[in-house]
């Protein structure tokens, strides 16, 4: 039988919500504050889900999660180019938004000569040192996600009131993004594909994504190219929102190796228009609460398309533990149905808890 992974990743509220009940969190940051809930955390997952995979019974701190770098959670682009970050009451940063006549003078970044580059060299030996090995979990993302984190919800009225302008942060955000990738494939593994994470072009809808985000997100399907003259290759991310009415345009992307969007997307269609490419299919976190048989419904077409791989991102407080198993059981059975094996595997941390990034910790 062949695998299907299920990738699961809780957020700060889901773990607030279980292991915290009785394991508070810790009072002031530190590594052995964060390799202590690493390691108790991994061990609760296998109390309860054991049977699935996940979790494990004896942790040890050789790689893995813990070892990875990050740096302002997904907002390091912005950041390379002014934007402010605060801490938000809950976990995460949030950006101090600006104008687009605001950002009309900026002009690109190369982290290669920036501090936040030397940082995260420094933080790739340090936990190297620690643990063996390190990883990154720095987003490239795409020109949109980028905008939005600038302007916030005026990217999209700037795409009718000054779409020029627009495409001029564009060019500079590709740019910062471009000098990102060669850093980040010069000294980390796992630029390929390269990565284009569009969350937000669903708001924006796929004719004005054609006429004025398309030909970005082509060219940084090109940054491997550039770098070392191999084929593009992209690992496109849609979001868990499906995929359909993006999928004309997305077939003029070059290489598109793999499709990341909800599981109620035609997955059917998405194959048949970017063939060659795999469908990862996204489980968002209300899914998991509506009627099971729904959900099962919608899994089974999803799996029985082709789906490569399941997403369970972002699960959140109302998904009990109890649920989840629930859950677990219909994908394992839905997989065996159409002969394959479903191998789960969580995340015992949240990307913002590497970082501490939270106001209770930065007081």
């Amino acid at each position: 039988m062949s695998e299907v992974p299920v990738s699961l990743y809780f957020t700060a509220e889901w773990w607030d919500a279980t292991y915290h009940l009785d394991t508070p969190r810790p009072e002031v940051p530190s590594q052995q504050a964060l390799e202590e809930m690493y390691l108790g955390r991994l061990k609760f997952l296998h109390r309860h889900f054991g049977n699935w995979g996940i979790g494990e019974e004896k942790p040890a701190l050789a790689g893995g999660q813990i070892a990875t770098v990050i740096r302002y959670g997904f907002d390091l682009i912005p950041a390379l180019l002014g934007t402010k970050l605060e801490f938000a009451d809950a976990w995460g940063f949030y950006p101090i938004l600006r104008s687009l006549d605001e950002v009309r003078d900026l002009e690109p970044v190369d982290i290669a000569n920036h501090p936040d580059g030397g940082w995260i060299l420094q933080e790739q030996a340090r936990l190297k040192s620690l643990y063996g090995s390190c990883s990154h979990c720095v987003d490239l993302a795409s020109v949109t996600n980028h905008a939005f984190r600038i302007l916030g919800q005026d990217v999209y009225t700037e795409l009718l009131g000054d779409p020029a302008g627009l495409r001029q942060l564009f060019e500079v955000l590709l740019e910062t993004m471009r000098c990102c990738y060669v850093f980040l494939a010069d000294h980390f593994e796992g630029m390929d594909p390269v990565p284009i994470g569009n969350c937000n072009v669903s708001l924006m809808g796929p004719s004005l994504y054609q006429e004025h985000v398309l030909a970005f997100d082509a060219r940084q399907n090109r940054f491997a190219t550039e770098r070392n003259g191999a084929a593009p290759r992209a690992a496109l991310h849609h979001c868990d929102v499906p995929a359909d009415d993006f999928l004309d345009a997305y077939a003029h992307l070059p290489g598109v190796a793999s499709l990341q969007a909800s599981f109620a997307s035609d997955v059917a269609a998405a194959r048949r228009k970017l063939p060659g490419s795999t469908f990862s299919a996204m489980i968002s976190p209300s899914s998991l609460m509506q009627d099971l048989r729904f959900f099962s419904e919608k899994l089974d077409r999803a799996v029985a398309a082709g789906a490569a791989d399941l997403a369970m991102w972002n699960v959140d407080g109302s998904a009990t533990v109890e649920r989840l198993g629930e859950v677990f059981s219909i994908i394992a059975e839905t997989c065996r149905v159409h002969g394959h094996e479903a191998r789960f595997s969580a995340m015992p941390l949240c990307w913002e808890e590497i970082e501490w990034a939270h106001r209770r910790y930065r007081l």
